[in-house]
């Protein structure tokens, strides 16, 4: 059974969506900010006072997911939202939450429950692969579209820290295997890549073919991947979104 702001987070994740599909900017500035709002407040009505090193990580990734999220409103080189002004510099400051979003997820997903067991990249580092080939082809198409525009040239050398930060995260994610229950595996490893997804998108379509849809699926990616993280992260420690632990 789900809490009550779980169906709040699934309603304003609706209206979002909608939002960006007819494109109305003034409703997103309020169902954009309000998302990890939402999930700060499940988050911690489901942990109960029981805090742990990886409860707080995460929480705090969520905080400046928040900040990504509000930086990224306000991108753009005309016009205002809501009477401030908008810029094309907020991309770099929401690539710097999301960057510190991503840096804490890695170090949360490093605290497994069985210490014990060897981790899936040391005993098959073939794992990696698929990985590797996406980031590759992804950058293979980024850093010429990025550094022959001279308007984009300043934003190289942050992609490509961004990008290695994001595939260290799901490296993180994916040594969970066996080392937490398949539950919460299955759930940050699947929050993981759709995060992954959702950011891969924005770049394409500010730095290589904008296309006027891209919002919408950049949203339910993000919007899915980062409520997937929150359960999968509570599930390791047997912490489930009803109304009692299961």
């Amino acid at each position: 059974m789900l809490l009550p702001v779980e169906y709040l987070y699934f309603l304003v994740a609706v209206l979002e969506i909608g939002s960006e599909a007819a494109g109305h900017e003034t409703l997103r500035f309020f169902t954009k900010p309000l998302l990890m709002i939402l999930l700060i407040a499940f988050y911690v009505k489901s942990v109960k006072g029981a805090w742990n090193k990886v409860h707080k990580l995460v929480v705090a990734a969520f905080v400046f997911s928040w900040v990504g999220d509000v930086a990224l409103m306000f991108v753009g080189t005309e016009g205002n939202l809501m009477g401030i002004p908008k810029n094309p510099h907020y991309f770099l400051a929401g690539l710097g939450g999301f960057l510190l979003t991503h840096i804490l997820y890695a170090v949360a997903f490093l605290d497994v429950s069985d210490k014990k067991e060897r981790s899936i990249l040391s005993r098959r580092p073939l794992v990696l692969i698929p990985l590797v080939i996406y980031m590759l082809a992804l950058l293979s198409l980024l850093v010429p579209a990025i550094g022959g525009n001279d308007a984009t040239k300043p934003f190289l050398i942050p992609v490509l820290v961004y990008s290695a930060a994001i595939a260290t995260m799901v490296l993180c994610a994916t040594n969970r295997y066996k080392r937490v229950n398949d539950k919460s595996f299955a759930l940050v490893f699947g929050g993981a890549l759709l995060f992954m997804f959702s950011d891969s998108l924005i770049a394409i379509n500010k730095f290589i073919y904008p296309f006027g849809i891209s919002g919408i699926f950049i949203m339910i990616l993000y919007i899915a991947g980062q409520y997937y993280i929150a359960k999968g992260c509570l599930s390791q420690f047997n912490i489930y979104s009803s109304k009692g632990n299961s």
